[in-house]
């Protein structure tokens, strides 16, 4: 699957945020959360500080929520984590980075920096134990998203959907489950899967992906657009339709 580095995901998802703030503020907060006076707040958070890209704020009482947008909810992906910090996290992630640094330094012609990168990504998935991904998961999706309110808006219908993560099927098998990557036809990607007690194996439509952020013209200097690029590591919601329909009456459409 391609994935975008001209920025566009970004300014989306910033437009996004703007509408569905305006959609809380007139309205909205007070029908999901009757429990809120007429003098709430809707702020705007996210950036580098923030997991929320929103807050309703009322007295005491603040709501965090994370706002995911997809124009057809049954095509393509939403992401948990897209972080080059948590490259440094895990052994097999820092080999990775390792690579891109040196391509960065040698600066070989495109085709082959991209066949370095990849073969390094592959082998970085590859190679990942289930206790890195265990911690990986634990600390940047479950940790980060444990008090969130996930709120999934289809652009195209204008319909939204929103739940608490802790009531996620996927926030329970981070905590009681063992993560294995199911290795697939991609190369720089593959599915996060969980194994129980029973030796069951269940999908929650979970992702990795081990990538550069803007590219590898970025990353040899050859890019017009920008000017650097580096290691991440994302982890994606697949199957959005099928997450809201897990959720059963644990979500609601507003």
């Amino acid at each position: 699957m391609a994935y975008l580095i001209d920025g566009s995901s970004h300014r989306a998802g910033i437009k996004n945020e703007a509408q569905l703030r305006e959609y809380l503020k007139n309205g909205a907060a007070k029908k999901l959360y009757p429990n809120l006076s007429d003098n709430l707040r809707v702020e705007r958070r996210g950036g580098t500080t923030f997991k929320q890209d929103i807050e309703i704020i009322d007295g005491e009482t603040t709501i965090l929520i994370s706002a995911k947008k997809k124009n057809i909810v049954n095509k393509g992906s939403f992401d948990w984590v897209n972080s080059s910090a948590a490259v440094r996290d895990v052994a097999s992630l820092i080999k990775f980075a390792s690579v891109v640094s040196e391509i960065r330094r040698d600066k070989p012609q495109y085709g082959l920096a991209k066949l370095r990168v990849m073969g390094a990504a592959y082998d970085s998935i590859c190679n990942m134990t289930s206790d890195e991904l265990a911690f990986l998961l634990d600390k940047h999706i479950k940790g980060k998203n444990k008090d969130m309110k996930i709120i999934i808006t289809e652009s195209n219908t204008g319909k939204n959907w929103e739940y608490s993560f802790s009531d996620s099927p996927l926030y329970h098998a981070i905590g009681s489950m063992t993560p294995e990557i199911v290795i697939g036809r991609g190369v720089d990607s593959a599915q996060v899967k969980f194994r129980d007690s029973n030796g069951n194996l269940f999908d929650y439509g979970l992702r990795i992906r081990v990538v550069t952020n803007n590219g590898i013209s970025a990353l040899i200097g050859t890019s017009d657009v920008n000017k650097s690029s580096t290691p991440v590591v994302k982890f994606q919601q697949d199957n959005i339709a099928g997450l809201i329909d897990s959720l059963g009456n644990k979500i609601r459409m507003f």
